[in-house]
This record gives C-alpha cells, structure tokens and sequence, in this order.
C-alpha cells in the first residue's frame, strides 16, 4: 500500500491497516527521518551560532552540535510516544476500545506530513540564520532579532498548516485504531492539537 494514501485519503488507509497485523518497522522510518532532518538542522543553527564565539569558546561547537542532533532526533521519538499517550488517554475517556501499540503504529503516519515541513524549516533556517549578525552581545536582542524576522515567523506559520494536517490523519487514525466515533476521535486528537496550535500563534504574535 502507498505511503501517499494516508495524505490523499487516511480513512481507506486506515480502515485497510486495521485487517494487518501491527507492523512498526515503516512507522519507526518515518519518525527517524523526522528525527534526523530535525537534527541536521540543531546542528546548522548551534554550529552558525558558536563560530561567532570566541576560539576558546568555539572549540565545543562539536559538542554542542552532537548533543544537539542527539537531542532532536531523540526529541522526534518522544514526540510520537506523548502523542499517542495523550490520543490513548483522551481516547479512553470516551469509549476507546484498542491496543496502545496499534495507536502507536497509526500515530507515527500522522508525521509524515512533518518530514515535508522539517525540510522547508531547514532551508528557511539555513537561508535566515546566514544573514543575520551572530556577533550582537546581547542575548536577549539577538533572540528578538531572530523572532522577529519575517521569514522565521514564516517557519511558525508553516509549522502550524502542517500540523493541522497531520491532525486530520491523526483522526482517522484514531477512528480506527480506537474505534471511535469521527465526532470523538476530532475531540481526541482536536484538544491537544487545538492547545498547541493556541500556543504556536501566542507565541508568534508576542514575537
């Protein structure tokens, strides 16, 4: 069956997965390569920053750098596990009747759409990051500088239709993973996604 299925029509993705046996191998490759865009890009953004420092300072660039892609490639697999946590939990609430790791396995397609919107973050990133003043002493005015640029503003918008679309798979995923109602599976997936969809745009008008 085709990855591209999920994107054009999750139900009919969803409802023929139900009758195979849980399978976590394609789900695990979808969050890793999330996982590693996400750290090709720490590693940019902490590589950029500590070549401005000093060359005492400078000489941990490489450490930094690693625990950085470390971080963001671990943080990817944690993400899919705390969504599929709060799904499950949420689900359970209102009837949800099904296997966690079948949540698990159905989640990890909902980021597909991440592996899209990671790339274009990494090239919008690499493309901003190389015009703005790394030197400025100030922290605080340098993290103002980089909020309030106009193109990583974008990377927030971006960020969030993304989103919104992963959460449209997340329903369907829910549906059949848990077998709830379309209404409760858009309250599942809708209350978790709704509140950090409220704290993205918070976030980016206080830019």
């Amino acid at each position: 069956m085709s990855l591209f299925k999920v994107l054009s029509d999750p139900n009919h993705f969803f409802s023929e997965k139900t009758n195979n046996d849980i399978d976590l191998k394609v789900p695990i490759a979808i969050v890793l390569i999330v996982g590693l865009i996400g750290a090709a890009n720490a590693v940019m953004i902490i590589r950029t920053i500590m070549e401005t420092l000093p060359e005492d300072a400078a000489a941990f660039a490489g450490i930094g750098a690693v625990f950085g892609a470390f971080t963001a490639l671990i943080g990817a697999f944690i993400m899919r596990l705390i969504y599929s946590g709060i799904f499950h939990a949420i689900s359970s609430t209102l009837n949800g009747n099904g296997k966690f790791k079948r949540v698990l396995e159905f989640v990890a397609y909902g980021f597909i759409p991440s592996i899209a919107s990671s790339m274009i973050t990494l090239y919008i990133t690499a493309r901003t990051f190389s015009t703005i003043d790394f030197s400025i002493d100030d922290p605080q005015l340098l993290q103002q500088t980089i909020s309030s640029d106009p193109s990583m503003q974008s990377v927030a918008i971006i960020g969030i239709i993304f989103t919104m679309w992963s959460a449209n798979i997340w329903i369907f995923a829910l549906i059949h993973s848990r077998n709830l109602s379309t209404k409760n599976a858009a309250i599942t997936v809708g209350v978790p996604v709704g509140l950090y969809i409220l704290y993205t745009a918070y976030t980016l008008l206080g830019a």
